[in-house]
């Protein structure tokens, strides 16, 4: 049986974070803002715009958070997240931040958090579940 390899990265596709705001009365879980952007790209951008774009929430800690997408189609999801204006009968508006090209800038520079690396996160996971 022979193991996957990774891609190389000049064959990575090349992806850039947004960080957003996201202004409604209540309090949103994860999962609801991944049903807001998906909603809001393929309304904005349709079925086939939306896997184009391949937006991926990364981080969310209400009310900010980081999206992952690709690098040529940033624009058309700050489009998107900028004209979905209503969730649930309520107004609701996503402010766009800042757009970076490693996920640490964009936590430092856009959300003022400081970056933890990824097997310290694991780690408090860990500790916190046991």
């Amino acid at each position: 049986m022979t193991s996957l390899k990774t891609l190389p990265p000049t064959l990575r596709e090349k992806k850039r974070y947004i960080a957003f705001k996201i202004l409604y009365p209540e309090k949103l879980s994860a999962n609801e803002v991944v049903q807001i952007v998906r909603s809001a790209v393929i309304n904005y951008y349709g079925i086939w715009g939306c896997s184009k774009s391949n937006p991926w929430l990364i981080s969310y800690n209400h009310p900010k958070g980081l999206l992952r997408v690709q690098r040529d189609e940033v624009d058309f999801v700050k489009a998107a997240l900028i004209t979905f204006s209503q969730y649930r009968d309520k107004p609701i508006n996503i402010v766009v931040l800042g757009v970076s090209g490693s996920v640490k800038k964009s936590r430092e520079k856009f959300l003022k958090e400081p970056h933890l690396e990824y097997y310290k996160v694991i780690r408090m996971r860990k500790r916190n579940k046991g």
